[in-house]
């Protein structure tokens, strides 16, 4: 079974779990394997009162209050339409660690709503429920999209806006907010938000080579890799995502190989705020090989900057205004190596040669600048929403719940509620 991760998500207090025991133990029915299919199903208010679990570090009373609203905003649009059987609907709030949308950091909130099937007990053929989930609605106001580039070397600190603030929250440069897409239907997905995609993961972005998931007649779902066809994931968990946006301007913009360049030299500045401490620290205490290691790392990065600048220089504007496109594996990013020494220190990251050409590379992208002034700071509504529905082809009970509900949930509902 693959791990689904959300960091800081949704934590059920001990009523809520009492809750959900007393139902339990109130459905005491006789049954068939057959018959619980045909039950109908359940809703099970979890947040207690609208109170949102998660972790609050660097969330203010007001954002908290704003995102308590928008989750009960995004309960009342999905209520009235809980049509299904078969099992229960159990409903939560939770903030999420924030999301951060260039130099934006948004507050991030989920109303989760797992599906619990009903089974019948082999022994006692009574009526019974699952303790645990595996069909979930996310409703994700300011998702999180997986970074292009997650890794920096020394301090991360250094690379913070302002450079070495301490703030929790404080927003990273401009590369390190970069997103890598393999497939051009995703960011159209995003950029269009009129519509569900069926992908391989719980969250978009620099994740797969082939994030895409298709409903084949006679097939089931399944992706087509291009040397072995189209292989099925009907037991696999199947992200139904809808992005909403404003589709009047596009979330996503490329990024071109001049800006890259040019992010890449001011990345190149603050690696050595962030590698040099750290380097003067051994040499100081007299850590093996720290002195040679400290000597090349200005060099090391002298020819890095000098790479990058004469591409800007000597390229014309057709080459430069190329969308930036990165290998799958990083070949663009070789860091040497040496048995007898570690030289990570030496070369640091983005060890930048050329821009990948072929054709399984990953795309990148920044989040509009000009999207982003129709959500002003601290914006009481959301910029994004995703609405994610996780399951399982081969699961009739999930399947069914996608059919009755997910399917006729009316996106423009969610879209009316952005900022």
């Amino acid at each position: 079974m693959k791990k689904i991760v959300l960091i800081g998500l949704l934590f059920y207090g001990f009523a809520a779990q009492a809750q959900f025991n007393a139902m339990a133990k109130q459905m005491n029915k006789d049954c068939t394997s057959e018959s619980v299919l045909k039950e109908p199903g359940k809703f099970l208010d979890a947040h207690i009162g609208g109170v949102a679990g998660g972790g609050k570090e660097g969330i203010s009373s007001t954002e908290i209050a704003n995102a308590q609203k928008m989750m009960g905003a995004f309960e009342n649009i999905i209520k009235p339409k809980l049509q299904f059987t078969g099992g229960l609907a159990k409903a939560s709030f939770g903030l999420n660690s924030k999301a951060y949308y260039n130099q934006f950091s948004a507050c991030s909130y989920t109303y989760n709503l797992g599906f619990h099937a009903f089974v019948c007990n082999v022994q006692t053929h009574k009526l019974a429920i699952v303790d645990e989930y595996q069909g979930v609605l996310r409703v994700i106001g300011n998702p999180s999209f997986q970074k292009a580039f997650n890794s920096f070397g020394g301090n991360a600190a250094a690379y913070k806006i302002p450079a070495n603030s301490q703030h929790v929250n404080a927003p990273f440069i401009a590369i390190l907010n970069y997103y890598g897409f393999a497939d051009s239907r995703v960011v159209s997905a995003i950029n269009n938000g009129n519509g569900f995609i069926d992908l391989n993961s719980e969250q978009a972005g620099n994740l797969s080579s082939f994030p895409v998931i298709e409903n084949k007649p006679g097939k089931g779902y399944g992706i087509n890799f291009p040397n072995s066809g189209f292989v099925t994931v009907n037991n696999d968990f199947v992200y139904r995502h809808a992005f909403i946006t404003h589709n009047d301007i596009p979330f996503f913009i490329p990024i071109t190989r001049k800006k890259f360049l040019q992010d890449m030299l001011e990345y190149y500045d603050r690696e050595k705020m962030g590698i040099v401490p750290l380097l003067e620290e051994k040499v100081k205490n007299k850590i093996t090989n720290a002195e040679l290691n400290l000597k090349e790392f200005y060099e090391v990065n002298a020819r890095k900057k000098t790479t990058a600048q004469n591409l800007l220089t000597n390229k014309d504007e057709k080459w430069l205004n190329q969308q930036a496109v990165i290998p799958g594996d990083n070949k663009a990013f070789v860091v040497p190596t040496d048995r007898n020494r570690y030289l990570g220190d030496v070369y640091g990251n983005f060890y930048f040669t050329e821009f990948y050409t072929g054709t399984e590379g990953f795309s990148l992208y920044q989040i509009n600048p000009e999207y982003l002034k129709k959500y002003p700071p601290n914006g009481a509504k959301p910029a994004v929403v995703d609405v994610m529905y996780r399951f399982k082809p081969n699961y009739n009970f999930l399947m069914g719940v996608k059919e009755s509900f997910i399917d006729q949930l009316n996106l423009d509902e969610f879209r009316k509620l952005l900022q």
